[in-house]
């Protein structure tokens, strides 16, 4: 099944590229504009939740992109420091505009989680996929 799934990503790169870029834009969004423009209830009770599952799609997204892209091994380290980044960059961007949001040591730390666990389940999924050299000689 992860087999069929990857070969469909691989003929419809453009699906992941769209998910990415959206993700991307809703991501910035949510943490960059100022909360009374969000929503009119408080923040969401499981922020951290949210956090995690955000950057750890959109660390998700990317390597899923590299990984259809033929690109073997699959870089994992520079991925997930490509989501930390993203993560921490939101973070000290809330800090620095003037869009009244406050830097929060503990979302940055649920971003990097959620980057933490895509990389253990694109490694889990790499595993189980034919190498590209057995795949093309099938």
């Amino acid at each position: 099944m992860i087999v069929q799934l990857i070969d469909f990503l691989e003929r419809h790169k453009y699906l992941l590229y769209l998910a990415l870029s959206l993700l991307t834009i809703v991501t910035i969004a949510l943490t960059l504009l100022p909360p009374e423009h969000i929503s009119n209830q408080p923040l969401f009770q499981y922020d951290k939740l949210g956090h995690a599952l955000m950057f750890g799609s959109w660390t998700f997204l990317l390597g899923l992109i590299q990984l259809v892209s033929d690109r073997k091994p699959l870089p994992l380290f520079y991925i997930f420091m490509a989501g930390s980044l993203f993560g921490i960059t939101i973070e000290i961007l809330q800090e620095v505009l003037p869009v009244d949001r406050n830097m929060d040591p503990y979302d940055a730390i649920a971003d990097v989680s959620g980057c933490l666990a895509a990389i253990i389940f694109l490694k889990i999924i790499t595993s189980r996929l034919p190498t590209r050299a057995k795949k093309k000689e099938q």
